[in-house]
């Protein structure tokens, strides 16, 4: 018995211009290749994490995004609601030697960040900084977007 092609299980060959080859024209690309598209890199990186009563805060995502170290000396303040931490050899505060950040209390009570609230970390390596969001200000920022989805009006 000799081999059969039954040509209702095998698709046809087509050219680069989408029209059937010829068998034995050499004109073969085979079966298309899947697009794999990249997803766009954000230039900073985000995290969600709640204050301990002491200030504190887990931050290993986006200090190790930061390349900061424990030891690190910092300068803390406070810019339109929002605490903003930066590498400063002078500054006075200091990278814990686990990964998280300690938030002042001035800041704290500045900012309206209380025991148990969550806060937005936002880490952007190029400028070497770290700001501190209350979640009220997400809301804010959102909430003209968030209205628009929802179908009305902002609250």
């Amino acid at each position: 018995m000799s081999e059969q092609i039954v040509t209702g299980l095998v698709p046809p060959v087509v050219t680069d211009h989408g029209s059937p080859a010829e068998v034995g024209s050499g004109e073969c690309c085979g079966l298309p290749l899947p697009v794999i598209t990249r997803r766009r890199e954000l230039p900073v990186i985000y995290g969600m994490v709640r204050m301990d009563s002491s200030g504190r805060v887990s931050a290993i995502p986006v200090l190790h995004a930061l390349e900061w170290q424990p030891g690190q000396s910092l300068t803390i303040r406070v810019a339109s609601g929002a605490v903003v931490l930066q590498p400063d050899p002078g500054g006075i505060h200091r990278l814990p030697g686990t990964p998280q950040i300690m938030i002042p209390p001035t800041a704290r009570a500045s900012c309206g960040i209380r025991t148990g609230d969550s806060v937005l970390l936002v880490a952007d390596p190029r400028r070497d900084m770290l700001l501190v969001d209350p979640l009220t200000a997400v809301d804010e920022a959102l909430e003209q977007r968030h209205a628009t989805i929802w179908g009305g009006e902002p609250a």
